[in-house]
């Protein structure tokens, strides 16, 4: 993955820059290496690649690496043991693969025996689709629906794939603002914003600018290829990245249906409903969304706080959209939105009533502070946990954005400069990625030092070449055997209970499915496991001690038709009583582990003592002799 995503990146740029090195590997998460070798290695394709050492580098001065010293060397290998690049022979997409654009052009239907799969071409098949299938999910990235079906086995009968529908693609300038259709991708709507940014005046592009910052933190750039808009806002995640922003600047959306036409909504108060509902009817299809131009004294800001800065869901994230008079400091409207503080998306509209007609000064922000806490209180038992520390952050996210906007103010002159102190001035500053800059060197070992002897010597990991190379054999690269079948396991949903009923005959009525096995198909021996006493069991058997205990297993054609096997799979508990989950409750029902304490003993330890010669005793401070 980390190979393809800088293959990717210089197949689009043949010389990135370091900017471009950290975006292209937001998506790319790694346990193992830690990122430094990476981008050591991959920083030398960049326009900025110098020496970490910068201006002492070895080769700046005219020495050797390593200061001229015969011992040291920054190299792994040497190029001559590899095949020199051969610009002719850089893999591309299969040209055989792409006879004709046919397909490319033509409305597709596909069907299996529980979903129907439609890609419609024309905005008039999309509403019929829609009118026909009012639940029918829409897919552009599959980034949200791909989750829910892996991983949550939901079910969609009717998916609807608009990406060759061309008013769901558009892309429009006006005179107030830039339109983009629903399924335009995140890095189409970043790459056109950050140049209408360069190409505007600043007044006007604030809305647009702060967009592009929040983009940038938007899972990873893998996602925002695929991913659109339109999804983003439909799906109406409490804790979106976008939405907040979306929500706090009042865009206007157009949807449109086969029924009613074409209509305007604008999101903002009232536009979510309730958990992932919004006013747009199910059976209308959102076309497109406004972004609306900036005024000179409008400013609109927004930050996101998450466990990582990239490629992470928000704990908590705000915007803040604020008009004043003209001139002045004094807040003519603003709306607040923030994530992650509700079941929606949410405003706070009587914070932003106390606002109107105030100068936006310190004092402000204490009163806005203390409204915070009362309007958006958050239940102790809310989802995700972090009460307090939620609680924090929408103050503290206000506070950012009140230091970002009054910067503004002052550099505009409508504040004075001293308004803000200078200690308090780097809060609104956001978080950016420091350039690499480290260099490994390693001992040089004599030419004469046998193969054999690694002392000294920077060895490369076994699998590495293999690995980077793609030619590294996985489960899944291993062909298909003829009769092989995939085995899955049902798993039990309780800790401590005794299993009362096992019905596996309505996974065994799908076709494909082969076979369930339980402790029923094997005997008492055949069924007991472990390393060295075997006292644990392949399969429970009438109990289960633990939850996601092996119960049984199904054996199936594929990996998704055993795993959907599995889970039709009957099970009925009947709860054993005492549960006893602390000490105190142990000691209470003396639930002890069994034959303790164990002792290894060697020989007579008090005859020993009472014949030595010397006995030393001493004590310590753990409290032990």
């Amino acid at each position: 993955g980390i190979v393809m995503s800088m293959y990717a990146l210089l197949r689009n740029a043949a010389k990135p820059s370091m900017r471009d090195l950290e975006v292209a590997f937001q998506g790319n998460l790694c346990r193992c290496t830690g990122y430094r070798p990476i981008l050591e290695g991959y920083k030398t394709f960049t326009k900025e690649f110098a020496c970490g050492m910068g201006d002492k580098c070895c080769r700046v001065k005219g020495k050797e690496c390593g200061g001229g010293a015969n011992n040291t060397d920054d190299k792994l290998f040497k190029r001559s043991e590899f095949q020199p690049f051969d610009p002719s022979q850089e893999p591309i997409f299969p040209p055989e693969l792409q006879l004709t654009a046919a397909y490319d052009e033509e409305s597709l239907v596909f069907r299996s025996d529980r979903v129907t799969w439609y890609r419609p071409t024309r905005l008039e098949e999309l509403l019929q689709l829609k009118a026909d299938h009012p639940q029918a999910k829409l897919i552009v990235g599959n980034t949200e629906v791909g989750v829910e079906v892996k991983f949550k086995h939901f079910l969609y009968p009717v998916l609807i794939n608009p990406v060759k529908v061309p008013e769901l693609l558009e892309v429009c300038e006006t005179e107030d603002s830039i339109y983009f259709g629903a399924a335009v991708s995140l890095m189409d709507i970043d790459a056109y914003l950050r140049k209408r940014i360069e190409e505007m005046p600043e007044t006007q592009t604030r809305l647009f600018q702060c967009t592009v910052d929040m983009l940038h933190y938007f899972a990873g750039k893998q996602i925002r290829n695929v991913a659109c808009l339109g999804g983003n806002i439909m799906t109406g995640s409490p804790i979106s990245d976008m939405n907040p922003v979306l929500t706090a600047a009042g865009v206007r959306l157009e949807v449109a249906s086969r029924a009613g036409g074409r209509r305007s909504v604008h999101m903002g108060t009232g536009f979510f409903t309730g958990y992932r509902r919004n006013i747009i009817e199910a059976h209308e299809t959102l076309l497109g969304i406004h972004f609306q131009k900036t005024t000179p004294d409008q400013h609109v800001v927004a930050f996101k706080q998450a466990r990582r800065r990239d490629d992470d869901i928000a704990i908590v994230n705000s915007a803040v959209n604020v008009n004043f008079k003209p001139g002045t400091n004094v807040v003519k409207s603003i709306a607040i939105a923030f994530g992650g503080m509700a079941p929606t998306t949410v405003l706070a509209p009587n914070t932003s009533k106390l606002m109107v007609g105030q100068p936006w000064n310190h004092a402000l922000v204490e009163r806005v502070a203390e409204s915070l806490c009362q309007e958006l209180p958050l239940d102790a038992s809310a989802p995700g946990g972090m009460i307090a520390y939620r609680r924090a952050l929408v103050v503290s996210l206000f506070f950012k954005s009140y230091l970002a906007i009054s910067r503004k103010l002052c550099d505009a002159g409508i504040m004075p400069p001293d308004a803000v102190p200078q200690k308090d001035l780097s809060g609104a500053d956001k978080f950016h990625t420091p350039t690499l800059r480290s260099s490994q060197l390693f001992e040089r070992v004599a030419s004469n030092q046998p193969n054999h002897d690694p002392i000294g010597k920077p060895k490369v990991h076994a699998s590495a070449l293999k690995q980077a190379t793609g030619e590294a054999i996985y489960t899944d690269d291993i062909p298909r055997m003829d009769g092989e079948l995939y085995l899955a396991f049902v798993l039990s949903t309780k800790a401590h209970a005794k299993i009362t009923k096992l019905d596996a005959s309505e996974a065994l009525a799908l076709e494909g499915v082969e076979a369930f096995f339980s402790a029923q198909d094997l005997t008492e021996h055949q069924n007991e496991v472990g390393p060295v006493f075997h006292d644990e069991h392949v399969f429970a058997n009438g109990e289960v001690h633990c939850y996601g205990q092996i119960i049984g297993a199904i054996a199936a054609a594929n990996q998704t038709l055993a795993q959907r096997a599995a889970r039709l799979v009957r099970v009925e508990y009947s709860e054993l009583q005492p549960v006893i989950v602390t000490i105190e409750q142990a000691i209470e029902h003396k639930s002890y582990f069994p034959d303790y304490p164990r002792f290894l003993t060697k020989g007579d330890v008090e005859k020993a003592f009472a014949e030595a010669d010397h006995v030393y005793e001493s004590s310590c401070r753990m409290g032990g002799q």
